[in-house]
């Protein structure tokens, strides 16, 4: 066990069991895990004897993913993406279990799959919605702007304070160092690297936007939002500070993703959302092909760090001689691949900035076409969602969340699902599976049909 103090971290996991206990499940999402997942970073966790680490966000989400699979919401119906989200995780755990050198190791990091994606994946598919769509959308925008003193302070100062916090409070030791570009620090608050921050910096921009619409939609009337944040969001001050967190990240992957959530949040501007579906989405194809060329051509030439190469394109090389160095060791890993512990090693080349590359070395082409079907499946739904939904506010969320996962689609190509994004991402999934269009009446509310209530105060009393 490490530190005895950081049985701290484990605080959030019995509040979290005393909400579930209580019918308050909600509560337990909202005040608990959230917080916990989106304010503290992943290596702030606590490691029991015999067992794996857990973070506060993985203890308070384990009665609540119990909760949620002991009695799930009557309108529940399983669809595809459930189908690819356990064929992953059965993909993981062949892999780990025949794979890795260290049996302890495999065991451990299927169970740390279970909590970190699996899990995540299944409060968003049953939990959310309809009942807390907007709620919880407020919670994810509020809470990052807690992050700002952090990030400002990481900024100026040239640290990121929770490497001084973790220390001194609960003797955990920092296991990402500070991240320098162009002289200046590259900030990554709770999220601990610079290019994991910029991804869930992105994905709040897109439910920001959603909070925008909806604040519009209400003006004349009560807002939904509350009195405090109508205001701010009138004013764009949300979605002001998120764009300068992101962009203080310095991290071009995610600035790549945020222009494509842009461009997809300009399409239910149109009248005609199909139309203006095809012909942005021919433009991205042009504007991907493009920024491709440029790229072999910027990344051209071996690494070199004697000044002939900027920081940033040295950067943008290692990646390209990623795919190429681990070509071969891929085609020898075969349907299963090596796991991810146990895999060779190319010269220098530890870390595998590509999601796609890493799942491939990890757990084969088995694995990564399952993950790849995972993705398609998502888009397919929500593509179909904002073709369907005629509902304003509904047909705005959906397209808020295809940005969202637009975004990180499109960055893992340039950075691994790391951190706490694998349970941002997954519960992202599970919640894109379950959307469901409101009924319209005069005051706008997200009233929903009978079938899809659900309490959990009828469950646990």
């Amino acid at each position: 066990m490490n530190n005895p103090l950081s049985l701290v971290l484990l605080l959030p996991g019995l509040i979290s069991l005393y909400f579930v206990i209580r019918g308050d499940a909600e509560k337990a999402f909202l005040r608990v895990y959230l917080p916990a997942l989106l304010l503290l970073p992943a290596y702030y966790s606590c490691r029991l004897p015999h067992l794996l680490p857990i973070t506060s966000a993985e203890a308070a989400m384990i009665p609540l993913a119990i909760a949620v699979m002991i009695r799930p919401p009557s309108g529940w119906r399983f669809c595809r993406l459930d189908l690819w989200v356990l064929l992953y995780m059965v993909s993981l755990s062949i892999s780990e279990l025949l794979h890795e050198r260290v049996m302890n190791d495999g065991i451990m990091l299927v169970l740390s799959g279970i909590l970190s994606m699996l899990f995540p994946y299944i409060i968003g598919r049953l939990l959310i919605e309809p009942k807390l769509r907007l709620p919880t959308t407020k919670v994810f925008v509020t809470l990052i702007l807690f992050l700002i003193p952090f990030g400002l302070y990481e900024y100026r100062m040239g640290f990121n304070p929770y490497a001084i916090i973790g220390p001194k409070l609960l003797g955990i030791i920092p296991t990402w160092g500070l991240q320098i570009r162009g002289g200046r620090a590259r900030v990554a608050t709770s999220f601990s690297d610079a290019e994991l921050a910029g991804i869930a910096f992105t994905v709040i921009l897109t439910l920001n936007w959603w909070l925008v619409q909806i604040n519009k939609m209400d003006r004349g009337k009560e807002s939904r939002l509350g009195k405090w944040l109508s205001k701010l969001e009138s004013k764009h001050i949300p979605g002001i500070i998120l764009l300068a967190l992101l962009l203080l990240t310095q991290s071009r992957g995610p600035f790549l993703g945020a222009a494509l959530a842009y461009a997809i949040l300009l399409i239910p501007k149109f009248k005609n959302t199909k139309l203006a579906s095809i012909v942005i989405a021919s433009i991205l194809i042009v504007g991907a092909l493009g920024i491709h060329a440029y790229l072999q051509k910027y990344t051209s030439g071996p690494i070199t760090y004697d000044g002939t190469m900027s920081e940033q394109q040295a950067s943008a090389a290692y990646r390209r001689l990623l795919l190429e160095n681990y070509a071969p060791i891929i085609q020898e890993g075969g349907w299963l691949g090596w796991s991810y512990l146990s895999h060779p090693v190319v010269g220098n080349q530890v870390s595998i900035d590509n999601q796609f590359l890493l799942v491939q070395l990890g757990q084969g082409r088995l694995g990564l076409i399952i993950f790849i079907l995972i993705g398609i499946e998502t888009f397919f739904r929500l593509i179909k969602f904002t073709w369907t939904f005629k509902r304003q506010e509904d047909l705005y969320f959906a397209f808020s969340l295809l940005a969202a996962m637009a975004a990180i689609w499109s960055t893992i190509t340039t950075v691994y699902l790391g951190e706490q994004l694998p349970q941002i991402t997954f519960l992202l999934l599970g919640w894109s599976q379950s959307l469901q269009e409101g009924v319209s009446d005069q005051n706008q509310s997200l009233a929903t049909t009978s079938q899809a209530k659900f309490s959990f105060k009828r469950v646990f009393a």
